[in-house]
């Protein structure tokens, strides 16, 4: 099974949750005069992680400080918000199920496939012969489009597909 591409923000977020785990959990803060120093790490003798020089601004050393508990707790909040948003989703679709979205460029490919569309093709529209090439080619044409999977994608496409289909049915009805 294939799994989507992890966007840009959620490898970010990978790295962060990574970067709290693989950190020592237990932090703290030796004050020696004017100058404070963070340590990380259990038992005696904790090693020194960061020094403020005495310029810091308190607000900024602030952040720094508060970092190693702020940042798993809003993992935390984050991860529960996104709990809630999938179980509201959930609750929403059991609801008020998504209806679905027809396939446009099915309904054509399935015309195209039929004989009387493909004498109207020719009567109307100037197709010469009516090999599934050439008919392919002759409603991407007439339509505007590279591809009958713009009909599912671009609205103009697809009011253009209603126009030609209408003309269709107009034209069986005057036969």
């Amino acid at each position: 099974m294939s799994h989507p591409v992890a966007s840009p923000a959620q490898i970010r977020l990978d790295a962060i949750r990574n970067r709290v785990s693989l950190a020592s959990s237990a932090w703290g803060l030796v004050a020696d005069g004017s100058r404070m120093t963070m340590t990380a790490g259990e038992g005696r003798d904790l090693p020194d992680v960061l020094t403020f020089a005495e310029q810091v601004y308190i607000e900024d050393r602030e952040l720094i400080l508060h970092a190693p508990e702020d940042l798993p707790w809003l993992l935390d909040r984050y991860d529960r918000a996104v709990k809630r948003l999938r179980e509201m989703t959930a609750e929403i679709n059991r609801i008020n199920p998504p209806r679905k979205v027809k396939d446009y460029a099915a309904e054509c490919a399935m015309q195209c496939g039929k004989q009387a569309f493909r004498a109207f093709l020719r009567e109307c529209h100037g197709l010469e012969a009516t090999d599934d090439e050439r008919v392919n080619a002759r409603i991407r044409s007439i339509l505007a489009i590279q591809s009958r999977a713009e009909l599912n994608t671009d609205e103009n496409a697809r009011q253009r597909w209603f126009s030609l289909r209408a003309e269709f049915k107009r034209w069986q009805e005057g036969r």
